[in-house]
């Protein structure tokens, strides 16, 4: 496929998009909740390989095939995620795959640095000055 899973800068671990694939081939289902919760896997996976973790990841970036997945992913990344988040995005994409429903994507600390937000721009009230 021409790309790596991960690519290690430093400290920083930068991983590919992980799908609800199985690591043996073929995706872990048809539903979302399943895919998802395989694509979590595969991410800390590949993020242990190069010694960090998805506890120590700083930024995901979500994609979905449909908005409506939004609400079940939010579940799914309360239980894989504790506070502080990571930064973060969500956006509803096309696959190239057919039946791919997610696609992870994320950035971690090697040395199982955990993350820290800064208090100042942790939140958004929601007034887009």
């Amino acid at each position: 496929l021409h790309f790596s899973q991960s690519v290690r800068a430093d400290d920083l671990v930068f991983v590919s998009g992980q799908a609800g694939f199985k690591p043996e081939g073929g995706l872990a289902g048809d539903d979302f909740v399943t895919q998802c919760n395989q694509a979590f896997a595969n991410l800390d996976r590949v993020f242990r390989a190069q010694g960090a973790s998805i506890d120590s990841m700083v930024r995901l970036n979500a994609f979905f095939s449909d908005a409506s997945q939004y609400a079940a992913f939010k579940e799914i990344r309360a239980e894989w995620l504790k506070e502080p988040y990571p930064a973060s995005t969500a956006v509803v994409v096309g696959f190239v795959f057919p039946g791919m429903l997610v696609e992870l994507e994320g950035i971690a600390m090697r040395g199982g640095a955990v993350r820290e937000t800064d208090p100042e721009s942790a939140t958004w009230d929601g007034d887009a000055e």
